[in-house]
């Protein structure tokens, strides 16, 4: 496949013109995201990662998944990277929540393939493939794995809700930025000082790095993952095999010049028993009808009246996201996902094959 080179290498499926600004998780939530996934990690792939990321020049500080994390977006202002903003999201036509989720059935809003779905199997292919620049497809991989676990970066309507006007907390903001970082500083703060103190595990006390959010990770790990999810966790990351899907070894990229209409026959052509985006993506679109759009923001598409902004800092709203610890699980959903994938690329000879996940706690 034809590499097309600026100042760095990048993918043939990923190198376009796009001029649209990028829309990410806050840094807090990739980072979180992250960090999990490094709990999660067998012991050698975190320094594969690294020694990729860092060829030459060594962090000053202990390498950490949750720093690689964030490049995708720390250089989405930089000329040569604009190709990359429609990778961090993806959105259905006819999809307009909370009234209706629709999920890819009718086609995909934007160039056919270049979406975070086509983003996180293609990257995924490239490193499984031993191609050349193997440093930025792991940071884009690690990134594009977290924007698959916010809801919004799986919806069209209005941008992602960056045009949807709200308040929170008495300030005015948008649906967006709520999801971003608003509902998350919040859980964050709201953690039980007893996550203070360290956790029983080595594994996981290591991969993290004295952060504000450090209690609230504990907490997810702790309470979620070794208590209320833990017998779901292997079904997290498990692909489900299907006719529409073919192996890494019979399957190409997307080229750049195709613009076939995505239909319901192919709209899951980026999954397969290694990596599933669309799989794992399809619930978290359906959030967006069931709680992330609220019902103050249900106007049809075509609406051009003014509409007022609603509060969301509620106990309906903000109050009934963390009783059902919905930011939770999707962060640690995406902290699992994004191990089970690492450890398949990355893990030695002497590791199982696939994905699968290193367990820090049981």
């Amino acid at each position: 496949m034809r590499i097309r080179s600026a100042i760095t290498t990048c993918f043939a499926l990923f190198c376009i013109n796009g001029t649209q600004n990028v829309y990410a998780w806050g840094a807090a939530g990739h980072e979180i995201t992250a960090t999990i996934a490094q709990m999660y990690l067998h012991p050698s792939v975190l320094p594969q990662i690294c020694a990729l990321v860092y060829p030459y020049t060594p962090p000053k500080e202990p390498c950490h998944l949750s720093t690689i994390a964030t490049w995708a977006d720390r250089i989405r202002g930089l000329p040569q990277y604009r190709w990359a903003a429609p990778f961090h999201y993806v959105g259905g036509i006819n999809d307009w929540p909370p009234s209706s989720c629709v999920f890819g059935d009718d086609g995909w809003e934007g160039k056919d393939g270049v979406n975070v779905l086509g983003g996180i199997w293609n990257t995924t292919k490239w490193l499984k493939d031993g191609n050349p620049g193997a440093s930025e497809a792991v940071k884009f991989l690690i990134h594009f794995l977290g924007d698959l676990h916010q809801p919004l970066h799986l919806t069209a309507r209005d941008r992602g809700g960056n045009d949807d006007k709200v308040h929170f907390h008495r300030r005015i903001t948008n649906l967006h930025s709520v999801w971003d970082s608003r509902l998350l500083s919040n859980a964050i703060l709201d953690t039980n000082r007893n996550y203070s103190h360290p956790l029983p595990s080595r594994k996981v006390e290591d991969a993290l790095k004295g952060a504000i959010y450090d209690p609230y990770i504990r907490s997810i790990v702790w309470e979620g993952l070794s208590q209320a999810w833990k017998d779901q966790v292997d079904e997290w990351y498990t692909c489900p095999s299907t006719s529409l899907t073919s192996s890494f070894a019979s399957r190409d990229q997307v080229p750049l010049d195709r613009n076939t209409m995505t239909t319901e026959t192919n709209v899951r052509r980026w999954d397969d028993d290694f990596v599933c985006p669309y799989h794992w993506a399809k619930p978290n679109s359906r959030l967006n009808c069931a709680i992330t759009f609220p019902k103050e923001l249900d106007w049809p598409a075509n609406s051009t009246d003014p509409h007022p902004a609603p509060e969301l800092d509620t106990s309906v709203y903000a109050g009934k996201i963390r009783k059902l610890r919905v930011m939770e699980r999707l962060l640690a959903q995406g902290g699992i996902r994004t191990a089970a994938i690492l450890n398949g690329l990355f893990a030695t000879d002497d590791a199982q094959e696939g994905a699968f996940l290193s367990h820090p706690l049981f």
